[in-house]
């Protein structure tokens, strides 16, 4: 695959404190690149350096093979991206907005100004002043301003931040369609995990300024589970407690009044629902699926808050 991003031995410091520390990885053409951090990590702070929005102390930074310092201009040519929240006029229009915005950065045919409008889903309502926006219609069209000027790599930034359900469902169905349909290369940060692992292909968890691991979504997530785990729903938790507290008592992992989850290699699984099948009542078996929340969990050893 294509690296369109590439960064390598990043490092920032404020002060006297480093931040961002021997940082590298990449992104690729038409993936999804998620990253992952607790508040304080560093996470934004390399964005902006990638933007060109702060100066690294340390390590470099290439778009599309252009280094972001001494090429400047060419590595941003094809570079969009939303950092907090997108600049735009409240009393003007959705469209008036991006006709201006494609008049700052060059020209810009009106049928593309349609284009974008069309990949984001605003066709119906982009005629309308900015202010009878909801926070999800104000990120796509966010979203659809970054997009004018056809750039191969697109950064946000938090870009889910107060987004009921349905508009966070819809921005990860059109950064997925951008990165899967049209081949950019989307990097980016949210704090919602669930999403995350819905949106992303691959991603990276920073940690007190380090990269703790790059891996797709798939192998992080087995990786994290380490063992395999599940879920027995039976009659009588107490007495099956006993029982398998003979035999797999350090197998046990919680239970609740109708059910307890045991990690078992698979070849013990029949053998315990024989058990307990004979002896209390086995209801119902399931096999229990890693998230990428534990998978986080067990990377950076629980921190507190995910931003």
């Amino acid at each position: 695959m294509e690296q369109v991003l590439e960064i390598s031995r990043l490092s920032k410091k404020f002060g006297s404190r480093w931040v961002v520390r021997d940082v590298s990885f990449s992104v690729n053409a038409g993936e999804v690149f998620g990253f992952l951090g607790p508040n304080g990590a560093g996470k934004t702070t390399v964005i902006k350096m990638i933007m060109g929005f702060l100066t690294p102390d340390a390590g470099r930074i290439q778009i599309n093979g252009f280094d972001n310092i001494r090429q400047y201009e060419k590595a941003m040519e094809r570079i969009g991206g939303i950092v907090e929240n997108p600049e735009m006029y409240k009393e003007f229009s959705g469209r008036q907005n991006l006709v201006m915005y494609a008049r700052l950065h060059g020209k810009t045919a009106a049928a593309r100004i349609d284009e974008v409008v069309r990949l984001v889903g605003m066709e119906q309502r982009i005629g309308e002043k900015l202010r009878k926006y909801s926070l999800g219609m104000k990120q796509r069209v966010g979203v659809a301003q970054a997009l004018l000027h056809r750039p191969n790599v697109l950064i946000l930034d938090e870009p889910t931040n107060g987004l009921d359900p349905a508009g966070v469902r819809d921005l990860r169905d059109i950064l997925k369609r951008l990165a899967h349909e049209q081949g950019v290369a989307v990097l980016v940060s949210s704090h919602m995990l669930a999403e995350m692992e819905l949106m992303c292909d691959r991603v990276g968890i920073i940690e007190n300024g380090v990269l703790r691991g790059v891996m797709d979504i798939g192998a992080l997530l087995r990786e994290a589970g380490g063992e395999e785990v599940y879920r027995y729903e039976i009659d009588d938790v107490p007495k099956a407690l006993a029982l398998l507290g003979e035999v797999w008592g350090g197998s046990i992992r919680s239970s609740d009044n109708r059910s307890v989850v045991l990690a078992l290699p698979r070849a013990q699984v029949p053998a315990v629902s024989r058990l307990l099948a004979a002896e209390v009542g086995l209801l119902g078996l399931a096999p229990q699926q890693k998230s990428l929340e534990d998978a986080f969990i067990q990377i950076t050893g629980g921190g507190n808050v995910i931003a």
